[in-house]
């Protein structure tokens, strides 16, 4: 039975895709998965999901797809510049930008944070990851961009980032520009963000 964990389908998986692997109801699929979590054979990440945590391939942010349900989402905001190198520090938590609403998973594998933002904003420049288990990534540009945005929020989140590197290495300016200019926001949000991004000299 442990064999079906070693496929890369089963490194992160649902209830229901296990059941319809199995051949079994849900109800069996969910009794077998708990008995092999109790054998610490597998990790319950949150509700309905799974994951074989020992794997290689096995990477906390490849849960996102699987968390974000029926929401639009990808793997942003400090996260994203932590992995683009342009943040030093290492985010204790995974941000997801979403389409659903804000709210925190404080999950056995990792401290998974939801960010609404607006769903006309999640359009341009997200790329997929090079890992094994592939999850959608903001890239360096727009990550900074969903930043700010988020900074001009009531309760300015992001304010304050003293570690942020801007180097042309690691971010393209122009890029930057070109996607700040296409942003369907209002002008008082867009001064507000233009503001922060001088601030910080992309602009």
């Amino acid at each position: 039975m442990l064999d079906v964990f070693n496929n890369k389908d089963f490194i992160i998986f649902t209830t229901r895709d296990y059941a319809n692997h199995q051949e079994l109801s849900m109800s069996a699929a969910s009794k077998k998965l708990s008995r092999l979590k109790k054998n610490k054979l597998l990790t319950h990440v949150t509700k309905g999901v799974w994951a074989n945590t020992s794997h290689p391939y096995f990477y906390p942010a490849s849960c996102v797809p699987y968390l974000l349900k029926n929401e639009s989402g990808y793997v942003s905001f400090l996260t994203a510049l932590h992995f683009h190198g342009l943040l030093s520090q290492i985010p204790k938590t995974i941000q997801i930008a979403t389409t659903g609403h804000s709210r925190i998973l404080d999950s056995s594998v990792a401290y998974y944070e939801f960010i609404q933002i607006k769903p006309e904003l999640m359009q341009k420049n997200l790329t997929w990851s090079e890992t094994q288990l592939p999850y959608l990534l903001a890239t360096a540009e727009k990550a900074l961009l969903d930043v700010l945005y988020i900074s001009t929020r009531k309760n300015r989140r992001f304010i304050r980032l003293p570690e942020l590197t801007l180097t042309s290495d690691l971010i393209n300016k122009r890029t930057f520009k070109k996607l700040f200019k296409q942003l369907p926001l209002s002008t008082r949000l867009l001064n507000a963000m233009q503001s922060r991004a001088e601030e910080l000299g992309v602009m």
